[in-house]
Formats: C-alpha cells, sequence, structure tokens
C-alpha cells in the first residue's frame, strides 16, 4: 500500500516538472561555459531539445559495451 502512494507521488512530482525535493527539473547536460543547462528536460531522457544529440550518443555508448 505505501510503496503504491509513494509511487504515485513521485509520478505526481515529475508530471508537474519537479524533482524529488520539488525543485524544477533540469535538463542533465551542461553549457559550452560548463554551466548546467537551465532548460526544462524531455520526460523520456532528461534532456532538453537542444541537448537530444547527447541521449542518443548515451545509448549508442551503452550498445557498445
Amino acid at each position: 500500500y505505501y510503496v503504491s502512494l509513494a509511487q504515485e507521488y513521485f509520478a505526481a512530482q515529475a508530471l508537474r516538472g519537479l524533482d524529488l525535493d520539488g525543485k524544477p527539473l533540469q535538463c542533465r547536460a551542461t553549457t559550452r561555459k560548463g554551466t548546467p543547462c537551465q532548460r526544462a528536460p524531455l520526460p523520456r531522457n532528461g534532456y532538453c531539445p537542444s541537448h537530444q544529440h547527447l541521449a542518443e550518443t548515451e545509448e549508442l555508448a551503452g550498445m557498445a559495451a
């Protein structure tokens, strides 16, 4: 019972664009200046539209390993 409540809570947080601490989600990438990307990520991989190529690179590296 409690596990299902927790799963519902975490899913609701993600739909609102918040992480587990209630902070807004951010793209996993860093900018050319080395600062974290401030854009909102897409739900499927954690990267914003500008950094989608990084997700594809991760997938290819995972297949090679």
